[in-house]
């Protein structure tokens, strides 16, 4: 066997293989992160997307420090010690919030300076007047009192001038808005929860928070701060805590397990296939080599991609395992082909697997193509990539491989039990059907598809990281719940102005509790058209009585507690002061407490909400949709759902569609079509109804492979018609290989996703198992539910008892075939001259016709005509095409003998021919082939036997399509065609011993001349 290889060619195989994965894989960046997989042409997933990208905690980490006691100070010096050391590292841009709450006071001056821009209307009835009633002048002036005598009071003077009433106290209620908890408080420049027990660090990476390169750096860092805070406070009996959280966690969690997966599932498939095809060839070794298209192919499949695209998700490589045990397949059928107790060459067996496979191929590369319109990325991604692997590994098979194993000696005899197996399983007949149709009545009840789409199913993190996101959202509150806008303007005046028409919508929406809260920097920095409705509201506010009533009852409280008599004209001056409504523009030191930042020349602020009792999510996208880009996190999963959904039941409804047209192209029979389609049926009722009863929702890993399954589960089903179309019997030797073929590259499939079962990421996991269900029971579906039927539909059926035309009757006999050669002969039937001149030329010896021998049968067309207009005749054909042979003895059937060879050489038969058929051929032949040919051909007919011959010629004139293209498709193959006159065809017939007796020009088609010539009679035969 080893001298069979070709050594050389292989060596080049594996360095080309090498190569081009390395060069593919060099060219592409790996991408690992998930989300982006999303469809971006939604605006609910545009907008979302959009907000993901750009907001400021997208990439920010932050650090909970927990101490087990009641210790603000040892947590503020815990703090203080972190923020130092990631400040050192020079990993990240900013740290902490020291340099924001360092704001507040500039910022409270802000307002004080500014209070009457700040307040509406509405504001002023509700929260100012309440603080101009006489009780509540006396209670503030008493607190003021008390702050001026204590050291409370130091440096507050300014703002106790400026506003003795406190009215900037509602506004600056409304920056609390802007800390992650509303029970949380800064202290000494950090944030602490409401027990003391927790300090909260942020910062923000220099790199992407996805960037895992980045992220092992700030794990290995948090890890070295944690190692220093235990060396310092666990002597002294301080247990302090640090629980990071971060996009960064996520990056690297979805990075550990998915490699693990993914290095996993290569070595499991890889494995288990090649234990597989060890224990499943005549020679064993040989099977290993079906590896290797699949190697091939995928390595290809990496170069070609890296052309047109500049990464791949990680999770397209994830599905590599998947990939090898797909683009398996033939190579699986060809090996076992050619691994056969006779000698065997490698094109014979790339003829038979072509032929039952590339209908399979062609479905396949359909659904995985139309990944491609699904608009998912990572979809796009994997059905891109998967379609080039199965393409060229299909070429490697066909083109590569006969020329790797250009033939095999036999194989020695080796029992197979697989072999019996899987032939036992193919004749269970009614009783396996049975049992199908009951598995999948019963599976109907439960077939229900429930849905969870959500964006965990994109991405798996590990215990460690889902803890500490619920302690993060425990204490300091769960971002999850709470819905973002995001306003893009060029400048922070058009920032400004939208927040202020926003701003009004909120507060009308806060009123009616659609929302509960939020923050709107036009409470502190109003646009101008707000700065103009705010001055003129408080001017109205603001009339002379009710200043005179203050002005009275605040000198009056404040005598009282020995305030000086001047001591509010500051305030009292404000009051009664002529303004301008003049608008601030934000100082850019604010943007970053104000939620403001700057990308790619624009500016981009978020606002955070929390929803109230009335909240609607389709009714609040309607109201601000057009002013802000929204992520609503329940709304976006319903969406979502809704997107999928509707997205893949028709992405499914075509690509079925698709399929159930490319198999009736191919079958040209509803019968087989339906057929053909019944195991995939079969398949997703009983995937649905097992998915249901082990609880495993239909997520988006499921809805995407709904289509695989169809394109990939119709394969086995394609495989068998082909076999029993091609064959008819099922005990065929060839079709025993189908079976076996069909069997393994299932079950290499169902143990490439098999393994992904085992993954510890929740989409390989799912594409695992909802794989495993759909290929593994339309592999069992082909196997009890087809045979049954396929044995019924290609049973010999008797003729209609209804007279029939000749035509009709040629028709019966190519019924069952496949689409090329039925449509050949209907055609052929039609739109040929030949049979009206055949039977004119022929009527005179019907009765004399009882042996015919065709030379260059073809499709057996001419053959089958003769056979029904001489019913007493058998036939004996010859064409040196394997292909049209088997077409042509099967049309013919007992009654015809069809032998693979070519002119001039001729079968050896039983008793002389009384007809030749020599037909549309000897322009393929040299003079010197048709000269032997003639004298061979006088050899084998029987005394007052008769040659016909219809031959073409070249006219002077304009030649017709068919002409052209016949002398084309001869001169593309590389052959020379051979026109020749009549009167030389009379001359050469003549000289090999003929008698002419018919040579005329078709009187249907000038470029076509009919020769009959007669074999002398035997004179002793006479007397």
């Amino acid at each position: 066997m080893l001298k069979s290889f070709n050594y050389p060619l292989i060596a080049v195989v594996f360095i080309l293989i090498i190569g081009t994965a390395a060069i593919g894989i060099l060219r592409l960046d790996i991408d690992t992160d998930v989300v982006r997989s999303l469809p971006s042409d939604q605006s609910v997933i545009s907008d979302a997307l959009e907000i993901f990208t750009n907001h400021p905690i997208h990439d920010q980490i932050a650090v909970d420090i927990t101490l087990d006691r009641d210790d603000p100070n040892i947590l503020i010096e815990c703090g203080e010690l972190v923020e130092q050391k990631l400040r050192a590292s020079g990993l990240f841009a900013e740290v902490g919030i020291n340099e924001v709450s360092k704001l507040l006071p500039d910022l409270a001056l802000h307002i004080v300076t500014n209070l009457p821009i700040m307040f509406s209307q509405e504001e002023l009835e509700q929260e100012i007047t309440p603080r101009l009633g006489k009780d509540f002048i006396q209670q503030r002036l008493n607190e003021l009192l008390l702050k001026l005598s204590s050291l409370e009071g130091i440096g507050q003077s300014t703002f106790m001038a400026a506003d003795p009433l406190g009215l900037m106290e509602p506004v600056m209620a409304k920056i609390a808005l802007l800390a992650p908890s509303t029970e949380s408080r800064i202290y000494k420049g950090h944030l602490l929860s409401a027990d003391n027990r927790h300090l909260l660090v942020t910062a923000r990476p220099r790199t992407a928070g996805t960037d895992t390169a980045s992220a092992q750096q700030i794990s290995a860092l948090l890890a070295t701060i944690t190692e220093d805070l235990d060396h310092k406070y666990t002597p002294g009996g301080i247990n302090v805590t640090l629980t990071p959280v971060g996009a960064y966690r996520a990056a690297l969690d979805n990075e550990r397990i998915i490699r693990h997966d993914v290095q996993l599932a290569l070595l499991l498939s890889t494995a288990g296939i090649g234990l597989l095809l060890f224990f499943a060839f005549p020679r064993p070794l040989l099977g290993l080599f079906s590896l290797l298209p699949a190697f091939a192919g995928t390595a290809a499949a990496l170069f070609v991609f890296s052309l047109f695209h500049p990464s791949i998700s990680i999770m397209v490589l994830g599905f590599g395992g998947a990939i090898i045990s797909i683009t398996v397949d033939h190579g699986i059928a060809y090996l076992l082909f050619l691994d056969r107790p006779q000698e065997t060459k490698g094109k014979e067996a790339s003829r038979e697997v072509y032929a039952v496979g590339i209908l399979t191929v062609l479905t396949t590369i359909g659904a995985f193509l139309i990944l491609s319109f699904s608009g998912f990325p990572i979809f796009v991604q994997l059905g891109q990539f998967t379609a080039l692997g199965v393409l060229f590994s299909f070429l490697f098979v066909h083109s590569i491989f006969p020329r790797l194993i250009p033939s095999l000696p036999p194989a020695k005899e080796r029992s197979l039990p697989l072999q019996g197996l899987v032939d036992r399983l193919y004749r269970t007949g009614p009783i396996g059907a049975g049992f199908a149709v009951a598995l999948a009545l019963v599976l109907l009840f439960f077939a229900h598809p429930q849905f969870n789409v959500s964006l965990e199913s994109m991405n798996t993190v590990s215990s460690e990281t889902l803890a500490a996101d619920q302690m993060f959202a425990t204490v300091w509150g769960n971002m999850g719940k709470r819905i973002f806008l995001m306003v893009k303007g060029g400048s922070i005046d058009e920032i400004q102005q939208k927040l202020d028409l926003i701003l009004q919508k909120i507060n009308a929406d806060k009123k009616a509790d659609i929302l509960q809260s939020a923050f709107v920097p036009s409470m502190i920095f109003p646009g101008t058209l707000r700065t103009r409705d705010n001055l003129t509201a408080w001017k109205q506010f603001w009339n002379r009585e009710k200043i005179a009533k203050l002005q009275k009852e605040m000198e009056t409280s404040g005598a009282a507690l020995g305030f000086a008599p001047h001591a509010f004209d500051q305030f009292l001056g404000l009051l009664q002061a002529p303004l301008q409504a003049t608008a601030f523009l934000i100082p850019s030191r604010y943007y970053q407490l104000m939620g403001i930042s700057e990308k790619e020349g624009s500016l981009v602020q978020f606002i955070t909400l929390s929803p109230g009792a009335r909240y609607n999510s389709q009714n609040f996208i309607d109201r601000y949709g057009q002013d802000a880009k929204i992520f609503d996190s329940p709304f976006f999963s319903a969406q979502l759902a809704n997107i999928l959904f509707t997205t893949f039941a028709t992405i499914l409804g075509i690509i079925a569609v698709s399929i159930a047209v490319l198999l009736f192209l191919f079958f040209l029979s509803w019968q087989l079509t339906l057929i053909t389609l019944l195991p995939p049926l079969f398949s997703y009722i009983c995937t649905l109804g097992t998915m249901k009863l082990i609880g495993h929702p239909l997520d988006i890993p499921s809805l995407m492979l709904s289509i695989i399954i169809l394109g990939m589960g119709i394969d086995y089903s394609i495989f068998f018609v082909k076999a029993h179309q091609r064959y008819r019997n099922p005990d065929h030797p060839a079709f025993q290989l189908v079976r076996m073929a069909v069997f393994m590259a299932a079950t290499s499939t169902l143990i490439g996703f098999g393994v992904l079962c085992l993954a510890e990421h929740s989409l390989l996991r799912s594409i695992g198992i909802t794989s495993l269900l759909g290929i593994g029971y339309s592999l069992l579906g082909a196997f009890l539910l087809l045979p049954p039927l396929l044995q019924a539909f290609f049973s010999d059926k008797k003729q209609p008892a209804t007279e029939q035309s000749l035509s009709q009757l040629i028709l019966g006999r190519y019924r069952l075939m496949e689409a090329y050669p039925k449509m050949f002969a209907r055609f052929k039937l039609k739109s040929d001259p030949m049979f009206n001149d055949l039977a004119a030329l022929l009527a005179g010896y019907k009765a004399d016709i009882k042996m015919i021998l065709d030379i260059g049968c073809g499709y057996g067309v001419p053959g089958c005509w003769c056979l029904e207009y001489f019913p007493q005749a058998n036939i004996i054909a010859m064409d040196p095409d394997p292909e049209r042979v088997r077409v042509a003895a099967m049309a013919m059937g007992e009654r015809g003998t069809i032998v693979e060879d070519g002119a001039p050489n001729l079968p050896a038969l039983a008793r002389p021919a009384d007809l030749v058929l020599l037909l549309d051929m000897l322009h393929y032949l040299d003079d010197e082939t048709m000269t032997t040919l003639f004298t061979n051909c006088l050899q084998a007919l029987a005394p007052g036997g008769i040659v016909v011959i219809r031959y073409a010629i070249q006219l002077e004139a304009s030649r017709s399509r068919s002409w052209l293209l016949e002398d084309y498709r001869v001169k593309f193959s590389g052959g020379k065609p051979w026109y020749r006159s009549p009167e030389r065809m009379a001359g050469l017939m003549t000289n090999a011993g003929f008698h002419i007796e018919t040579n005329m020009v078709s009187p249907r088609n000038s470029e076509l001349v009919w020769l009959i010539g007669r074999a002398g009679k035997d004179e002793t035969t006479d007397k």
